[in-house]
């Protein structure tokens, strides 16, 4: 008797641990490129940063890369950024306003109904030569890792798609007196045709300093309804044995508002003051919004 009463104890035992298991083990999310995600795995993505739409188009190294990472956000910045370019005396000049996102929309909306001219009224005065506005979203976060690392992202979105396609800038300025860039960088952009094909790319020339990270990215050059891109990566303390009490993460976009070549790659910096800054050289050939930045205040 007592030996039966061991073995059906044991049995269901075995029984328990392998649900457990097949569970753990269970498929909760599969992305458009077909990678099956447990669920412990897609909340880890989500925790560390990524969005469910970028969950959603992910790659398999990037999968692999980050699926057993997990974080806690400590800060977080969304803001919204009407720019507007047009020529003044055949020079091309950009401005930009951060606005709320039902007024941008709103705003967006107007844009598009009216009859375009060939003139702008900017100040009172009029200008020769509109080039077009866009409307874009910034978001920067700072994500805790582990007790050694925070993680920095920036991405951006596109609310209606730039007439210029040429090598853009995003980056993320950081506090060189308590931090440094622990890691690559990491990139992706992605965009949807409009013929509804989808597609991406990771191909980008990559700057670090002490100032910051940042990459130049080429505009994919087709007709798209749909345009998005990201960059991360890690940040540790100058001296692992300092308490920390705050950080900034100034995240920023520069778009090329004219054509420009692979060379503007080495006329711009990046810094957690200014975020994006482009030299002489190339300085009208882009656009200027202020930076959006992240902010963490508590002890690491």
């Amino acid at each position: 008797m007592k030996k039966y009463l061991y073995k059906l104890i044991l049995a269901s035992l075995i029984i328990i641990s392998t649900t457990v298991v097949r569970a753990a083990n269970e498929v909760y999310y599969t992305n458009l490129e077909n990678i099956d995600m447990t669920r412990e795995e897609y909340n880890n993505l989500l925790s560390i940063g990524f969005t469910e739409k970028q969950v959603e188009r992910m790659d398999y190294e990037t999968f692999i890369k980050n699926k057993d990472l997990h974080g806690t956000l400590v800060g977080e910045n969304t803001q919204y950024y009407k720019t507007t370019t047009f020529m003044r005396n055949g020079i091309k000049y950009s401005t930009s306003q951060i606005m709320e996102k039902d007024d941008l929309l709103r705003d967006m909306e107007a844009e598009e109904s009216q009859q375009h001219t060939d003139l702008l009224r900017v100040s009172g005065n009029f200008y020769n030569g509109i080039s077009y506005t866009t409307y874009k979203q910034i978001t920067t976060r700072i994500t805790s890792v582990s007790e050694d690392y925070m993680r920095y992202q920036v991405e951006s979105y596109w609310f209606n798609m730039p007439s210029t396609k040429s090598y853009d800038i995003m980056g993320i300025g950081i506090e060189p007196s308590k931090v440094e860039i622990g890691s690559t960088l990491d990139f992706r952009q992605d965009y949807i045709k409009t013929n509804d094909e989808m597609g991406y790319s990771i191909a980008c020339y990559q700057k670090t300093s002490s100032t910051g990270g940042a990459v130049m990215f080429k505009l994919p050059n087709y007709s798209i309804r749909y345009l998005e891109a990201y960059m991360y990566f890690y940040v540790q303390k100058i001296n692992q044995s300092d308490t920390i009490y705050s950080l900034v993460a100034a995240g920023d976009y520069a778009h090329a508002t004219s054509d420009v070549s692979s060379d503007a790659r080495n006329h711009y910096s990046i810094n957690h003051g200014t975020g994006i800054f482009i030299d002489s050289t190339y300085y009208s050939s882009y656009d200027d919004i202020p930076t959006a930045d992240a902010s963490f205040l508590g002890t690491w």
